[in-house]
């Protein structure tokens, strides 16, 4: 006979949802670490694409952030990191919003995110490179 009995797929079932049910709240408390770590990546990408952006079409761009609403908008593109990572906030700039020429060059700025009173930083230094310390 092949196959599985009633019992041994229950007996199956049944370990597999203990597993889950004590793996679900550890896993829930690694949520804001991995949706922050995420949104610093994003803001990162997003930097660097409007620094190839001056670049290639020969005009400044600058990327306009709001900590209140905790959007950016770079171009005719525009982010909300509460709708695109639940939790996170954008608590501070220091530096004004990023400029970037068209030599790649740009204004230092330091943008701190946090979520669930974790913070991350993103750094754009003065030569254009975009950075996670």
């Amino acid at each position: 006979m092949a196959g599985f009995s009633l019992l041994e797929t229950l007996a199956a079932i049944s370990v597999a949802s203990i597993l889950a049910a004590i793996a679900i709240p550890h896993f829930t408390k690694l949520l804001p670490g991995i949706r922050l770590s995420s949104a610093a990546r994003q803001i990162a990408t997003d930097l660097q694409l409007a620094r190839m952006r001056a670049i290639t079409k020969h005009a400044t761009q600058t990327v306009a952030i709001n900590t209140s609403t905790a959007t950016y908008t770079f171009g005719a593109d525009t982010r909300n990191l509460s709708d695109l990572y639940p939790g996170t906030s954008i608590v501070s700039k220091s530096g004004g919003d990023p400029t970037f020429t068209t030599t790649g060059t740009a204004t230092a700025t330091t943008i701190t995110i946090s979520n669930n009173g974790v913070t991350k930083q993103v750094v754009v230094n003065a030569i254009g490179r975009v950075s996670i310390p």
